[in-house]
């Protein structure tokens, strides 16, 4: 981050953590209360509703949406020139840099079908810890107070994961930045 430009990193700051953390709780603590208002407990385990079912579709459907949104937004500022791309840097081998490369490549046209594997990739990193600790700390149903505070922490963290791993990812790859039409 010592090689980004002040502005870039203000507007990733701003732009695709803070402002989307506050988002992402806000709606997910709404859809909590409005999907479970009639309801004062809800089970853990169970289709077609429960705390499991609400940590899927949370897991899935937050960065479908977050993607379609953010490459969209990311991109016409880059175009715009309202933010510089990050910096060129010697092509890493490693994980982390493999991880931003595919991010990048598969949402820097925006189309829906990228949107949706990036969802798909993602699901299992984000679902797959809350379901194990929901299997390891929860009991067979949660209150609705509950529930609407699990979903809200759970959608706050895949947000600070999701979305600036796509601001990121767009901003880092210049070569397919140039290839997108203006």
């Amino acid at each position: 981050m010592r090689q980004w430009p002040a502005a870039t990193l203000r507007y990733v700051l701003v732009g695709y953590v803070l402002i989307p953390l506050v988002i992402n709780v806000g709606i997910n603590a709404f859809l909590g209360w409005l999907l479970f208002l009639d309801r004062d407990s809800i089970p853990v385990w169970g289709i077609p509703s429960s705390v499991c079912m609400e940590i899927i579709g949370t897991g899935f459907l937050l960065p479908l949406i977050t993607a379609a949104i953010s490459a969209q937004v990311l991109m016409r500022h880059l175009r715009s020139g309202m933010v510089e791309p990050l910096p060129a840097r010697e092509a890493g081998s490693g994980v982390a840099s493999r991880i931003t490369a595919w991010v990048g490549r598969v949402l820097q046209g925006g189309s829906f079908v990228g949107c949706l594997q990036f969802s798909f990739v993602v699901l299992p990193f984000l679902a797959g810890p809350a379901l194990l600790v929901l299997f390891v700390f929860a009991g067979d149903s949660m209150d609705r107070v509950a529930l609407i505070g699990v979903k809200s922490v759970y959608a706050g963290l895949c947000g600070l994961l999701v979305t600036p791993l796509i601001a990121i990812s767009l901003l880092s790859h210049r070569t397919q930045l140039s290839t997108v039409s203006r």
